[in-house]
């Protein structure tokens, strides 16, 4: 089966967990991933944050419109219009 792009939206803080481990689980069957989180900082605990660097390491990217994400946890930067651009592109859509 040819590598989809997926898209995992975490719009929600107490969803962030499950977003990123689907995020992992998509990139484990060579799915091009975007980790996507949208309106808050994220929860950068232990566990959370080694889960980011699985993401990093297997070539996953992760982005927010929410500064602190952007500033003080590594992710990229999008706004709402270009994290809507992004969604068009991809073939699955993953909300959380």
């Amino acid at each position: 089966m040819p590598a989809k792009k997926v898209a995992i939206l975490a719009r929600h803080p107490h969803r962030q967990y499950e977003a990123l481990r689907s995020s992992l689980g998509c990139l484990l069957e060579n799915h091009e991933v975007t980790y996507l989180v949208l309106d808050y900082e994220v929860n950068l605990d232990e566990a959370f944050s080694d889960n980011l660097g699985f993401l990093d390491e297997m070539e996953g990217t992760r982005f927010s419109n929410y500064p602190a994400n952007v500033e003080k946890h590594g992710f990229g930067y999008l706004s709402l219009a270009q994290m809507g651009e992004l969604l068009r592109e991809q073939d699955i859509i993953i909300p959380f």
